[in-house]
């Protein structure tokens, strides 16, 4: 679709579309970055950066979308945790933002954003990998370097936020390596990845989501990136997208799949 090619984007480690506009996509650095989010279009052209004021991030690996109470909100996840030396992650709420104009910066109020704190139960892990089921705003969590990518599963209810969450395992997925997961907005697809492939599952209506992660998956073709650790669905459920990033000065590409 077109060349990542602003300097400010060099470790696009998530992506997800926007729900003002299906041809807008915020993404994200990982580790290195500020607190910061950058929206662009689907040309892989920069149209904003959103500062997320009064926030530390690590090393965020992926941003996700979600609805509440009817207004779109976006969840983006400090899970990065490589060398294993962090007890407790976070993940930071907030309002999709609003934007005036294109080409120009913003701010979100530290006030409007909400921190999720969470830990293993069982070990530290690294992911890079969540997703938002739609039915129910449960946030599910893909570990990556485990033999097995494990599932865990955390909550935003009003309950959960008070407190660190102890994640238990839900169950073992057929893969390694998992760098990037989506929902598609009706719940019916799950997108999974690591760096050489592309897995979907078909979700039946109102299943629940372990046991449609039970079932068999299709792997789709899928044209490896220099380091692909970002996929979304589109708002019109026809397309998903993938962005990489750009290691050793490589190019990135946004590329857009039919499934």
């Amino acid at each position: 679709m077109g060349k990542l090619k602003s300097p400010k984007l060099t470790e696009v480690s998530g992506i997800v579309s926007s729900y003002a506009n299906n041809s807008l996509f915020w993404v994200h650095n990982d580790s290195g970055d500020k607190a910061n989010i950058y929206l662009i279009d689907s040309l892989a052209d920069l149209k904003a950066t959103v500062h997320l004021e009064g926030i530390n991030v690590v090393d965020a690996e992926d941003i996700a979308s979600l609805m509440i109470d009817g207004v779109p909100h976006l969840l983006l996840a400090d899970m990065g945790n490589n060398l294993r030396n962090r007890d407790t992650l976070s993940l930071f709420l907030f309002k999709e933002p609003v934007l005036d104009k294109l080409n120009a910066s913003y701010t979100v109020a530290r006030k409007d954003i909400l921190e999720i704190r969470y830990r293993y139960q069982d070990k530290r892990r690294d992911a890079e990998a969540l997703f938002v089921d739609p039915l129910d705003n449960m946030v599910y969590i893909i570990s990556k370097r485990d033999f097995r990518s494990t599932l865990f599963r955390l909550s935003i209810s009003d309950r959960a936020r008070s407190t660190v969450q102890e994640l238990f395992p839900l169950m073992q997925l057929p893969l390694t390596f998992v760098t990037a997961a989506d929902i598609r907005q009706d719940g019916r697809y799950i997108a999974v990845k690591n760096l050489t492939s592309i897995f979907i599952w078909k979700r039946d209506e109102n299943q629940d989501i372990i046991s449609a992660l039970k079932r068999p998956y299709v792997q789709v073709p899928y044209e490896i990136e220099p380091q692909g650790e970002a996929i979304c669905f589109d708002r019109n459920k026809r397309r998903f997208y993938t962005i990489s990033e750009r290691p050793f000065g490589l190019d990135s590409y946004l590329y857009a799949y039919e499934y």
